[in-house]
């Protein structure tokens, strides 16, 4: 079964589209509902989806009211999401040099994502730079649940747990939830292959994930909901 498109964008998710134009990210838009609900965005809040691709993720922020933003460095994928959410605005821009004022956004949504970026501290410093003190991040992604090493002790790149919430408290976020999911990483895997016919096509390294780490990270996919930390001289008169 061939595939309708895919994205290759650099913090584009890296995810192709089957034919029903879902996109082969784990959970899909059913996992994209999940988060929303976690997130406790404000209401009527201005939402950024970093890596928006062809613009679910925005579509779901404006049907639950939200002001919504896409952001993308694939012009493809942002030109169909434009086609096919006129509710939503979309800039295409870098995930580390997001186009938006200090303190200006009430909450980002990054959906395996966070893990085809080349710098996530950047990144994720970045989203911590444009959120109002307390804003909200919900983020969803692929971590190892081991910490493999690969042919002569090489760290895989793939994240543990343990490194995922370093990175957050590094940039500023409080960890308010972190749950695993990895049964919609299984069922991705196997959607995967359906479309695919293997996982050889994994090579492009959708959601951070090539077959070599497959092999060797014991992978597995989280949700997570963190606050932007209010520093001291935020709450100063």
């Amino acid at each position: 079964m061939g595939l309708a498109a895919t994205s290759t964008g650099a913090f584009g998710s890296g995810l192709a589209c089957g034919p029903d134009g879902r996109p082969l990210r784990p959970g899909g838009p059913e996992l994209t509902e999940t988060l929303l609900d976690l997130a406790r965005f404000a209401p009527g809040g201005l939402v950024v989806d970093v890596g928006c691709g062809q613009g679910g993720g925005v579509a779901a922020l404006a049907r639950r009211g939200f002001a919504a933003i896409g952001v993308d460095r694939d012009p493809a994928a942002l030109a169909r999401a434009r086609g096919r959410v006129a509710e939503g605005i979309f800039f295409l821009a870098d995930a580390g040099a997001l186009p938006f004022s200090a303190g200006t956004i009430d909450g980002v949504l990054s959906e395996c994502s966070l893990s085809t970026l080349p710098d996530r501290r950047r990144a994720l410093g970045e989203w911590a730079r444009v959120l109002t003190p307390g804003g909200r991040l919900a983020l969803s992604d692929v971590y190892s649940r081991e910490s493999p090493r690969g042919e002569g002790g090489t760290p895989s790149p793939v994240r543990t747990r343990a490194e995922v919430l370093a990175e957050l408290a590094a940039a500023g976020f409080v960890v308010e939830r972190f749950e695993d999911r990895s049964d919609v990483l299984q069922a991705w895997v196997a959607r995967f292959v359906f479309e695919y016919g293997s996982l050889d096509a994994l090579s492009g390294g959708a959601c951070g994930l090539d077959v070599d780490a497959l092999g060797r990270a014991s992978p597995g996919y989280f949700v997570a909901i963190a606050e932007r930390r209010i520093a001291l001289s935020e709450t100063r008169p």
